[in-house]
């Protein structure tokens, strides 16, 4: 290799060159485009870059959750916008989320109920919130944008309610979420999630501005011309490949990669394998609906971009019973309404549920303190149960694979927790609590249940005698967990296996503070000196990411984030529009 061959040159070569093998087939391809199509090329096809566009657009926008805030502010800023969606509708996973966001910064709402707020108190629960390691600048511009983003959304329509402590911690109340929206969403459908209301708006206002929203069209590339700018995309659609041009701009929205094994695998690899699933759909269906892929986390990487501190992966549960996050029962699906939503999640995760059972290993023993379940974090930092460091989840990630989890409890205890014994004697994967029937035992004898379970008969009846024994004394000798101990001796005994389930992926791509990607290859006269500003980070021009993809949140940092994707979102198709058309 010649001295004058960079490494950085080497790299994007290769991934030119074999971007290019897969573009030069592609040339050609037509279709009617609702902004009006071109055949002019861009670039030459060695370059990796399609010698024509099937379709171009000023802003391409890939997600259809929160990039629909980011469409809506590139459409009125004046540019040409598409909004291009994977699924079958528009919302992705956002419209099944709770809803509620943590704003604070003294916006319209906390002025109509006199609650006193301000940029630098809000910027500092934020800070705490992920225990330092956010991005300051980031965090600052989030802040700062943050109280107009409550009344854009007010001005689309939306309702809030009443505000609440939110999940912050400390006296000012900054938990912020949707009234019932009539028109929009109702609530009542046998879910409180609200988030609908946050994706219906967004769409309705598309609709006004125009603007396309291309279902069942996924972004499987990005392309970028040599050393130079992002200027279109590659889509999967019913009809067949198309490259789509971007004149000012590409802003990524694809979400997660809590669904991508591999992924998952690369950063942590005790949360993949048997019984670990992602947050995107239902096992038992073959996954009714994967959305949380990586796409844009994959496509971005192949053209240098750089990213942020990943080693959190996510919210970490353990469902009982149960190995779905979510779901729609019934068909045909209504997207537009939360009929038919089913919460799914399995036992109710109380302090109750953990105090009055007992969870053993696949070798039939307990190997934690139960209740620690239910401890919380410092005040401001979510709850214990959660994050992978922490006592409960981290026993589990100890334990050798397969786990072979189970949580058991005596009929006694069932009916004090008020179980729902109607689904759970009829399990049904689809409905209510998603109860799974490879995830539930029942037996009139210890013997029996550990036969269903998959465990040693002896060992778990060693365990339970041991257990009760401990109860009887009023002290649990293993694990030290407080008391009173509920025995387990009133057949039938029930089992309810575990299942890790993984959550809400935090960062991704590195951003600056305008929501432009960083670029990890270039070259920079010397890396081990460290810029003052990440504004001072060299970027992919024409590049911007926003939501769970592109926000730099931090480490541990608590739920309730869609302000703040949506304010980044917002960031992002602001700019992107007034880019310099390519």
């Amino acid at each position: 290799m010649g001295s004058d061959v960079t490494r950085r040159g080497f790299l994007a070569g290769a991934a030119l060159a074999a971007a290019g093998v897969a573009a030069g087939g592609l040339a050609g391809c037509s279709s009617e485009s609702s902004k009006g199509a071109t055949s002019e090329p861009s670039a030459p096809a060695s370059a990796g870059v399609p010698a024509a566009w099937d379709e171009e657009y000023e802003v391409i926008v890939v997600g259809g959750g929160v990039g629909m805030a980011a469409a809506i502010e590139a459409a009125e800023a004046g540019a040409g916008v598409v909004v291009l969606e994977k699924g079958d509708h528009a919302g992705g996973l956002w419209m099944t989320a709770g809803g509620s966001c943590t704003m604070g910064g003294n916006h319209v709402v906390q002025q109509r109920e006199g609650i006193q707020d301000d940029a630098d108190s809000w910027f500092e629960a934020e800070m705490h919130s992920c225990e330092y390691r956010g991005n300051p600048e980031i965090m600052r511009m989030l802040v700062e944008k943050g109280p107009d983003t409550v009344k854009w959304m007010e001005d689309l329509g939306m309702i809030w309610g009443p505000m609440t402590a939110g999940v912050l911690g400390g006296d000012v109340k900054r938990g912020l979420a949707p009234d019932p929206n009539p028109g929009v969403y109702e609530g009542g459908k046998g879910t409180p999630n609200s988030g609908i209301c946050w994706t219906q708006l967004w769409e309705k206002k598309l609709a006004e501005l125009d603007v396309p929203i291309l279902l069942n069209s996924r972004m499987t590339r990005v392309y970028r011309e040599w050393d130079g700018p992002v200027v279109g995309v590659e889509v999967e659609t019913p009809d067949g490949i198309k490259n789509l041009k971007a004149a000012k701009g590409v802003v990524l929205c694809t979400g997660t990669w809590t669904d991508n094994a591999r992924m998952a695998a690369g950063w942590d690899p005790r949360i993949v394998g048997p019984d670990t699933y992602g947050d995107g759909g239902i096992p038992a269906e073959n996954l009714l609906y994967v959305n949380s892929s990586g796409d844009g986390h994959l496509a971005a990487s192949k053209v240098g971009a750089a990213f942020a501190d990943m080693s959190f992966v996510s919210y970490l549960y353990l469902f009982f019973g149960a190995r779905s996050y979510w779901g729609w029962g019934e068909d045909p699906l209504d997207w537009t309404t939360n009929e038919n939503y089913a919460a799914g999640k399995g036992l109710s995760r109380t302090a109750d549920l953990y105090q009055k059972s007992i969870i053993v290993n696949g070798k039939g023993e307990r190997y934690v303190n139960e209740a620690s379940a239910a401890d919380k974090l410092p005040e401001g930092m979510g709850a214990l149960s959660e994050n992978p460091e922490m006592p409960f989840m981290a026993a589990y990630l100890a334990l050798d694979q397969p786990r072979n989890v189970w949580l058991i409890a005596d009929s006694a205890a069932a009916e004090e927790m008020k179980w729902p014994m109607d689904q759970i004697e009829n399990p049904n994967p689809k409905t209510g609590n998603m109860f799974d029937p490879a995830c539930l035992a029942k037996a009139d004898t210890i013997e029996d249940l550990a036969s269903q379970m998959g465990v040693d008969a002896a060992a778990l009846k060693a365990t339970i005698d041991a257990y009760n024994a401990d109860a009887d004394a009023g002290e649990d000798s293993a694990f030290g967990k407080p008391g009173p101990l509920s025995k387990i001796e009133t057949p039938p005994f029930y089992g309810a296996k575990a299942s890790l389930i993984r959550h809400t992926q935090r960062n991704g791509l590195r951003v600056n503070t305008k929501s432009q990607v960083i670029d990890a290859w270039a070259d920079i006269a010397d890396p081990t000196v460290p810029v003052s500003s990440i504004d001072e980070e060299p970027v992919i021009p024409h590049l911007y990411a926003a939501g769970e993809l592109g926000d730099a949140l931090g480490w541990r940092r608590v739920h309730n984030s869609l302000g703040h994707y949506t304010t980044a979102a917002r960031n992002a198709g602001a700019n992107a529009a007034g880019e310099t058309a390519v």
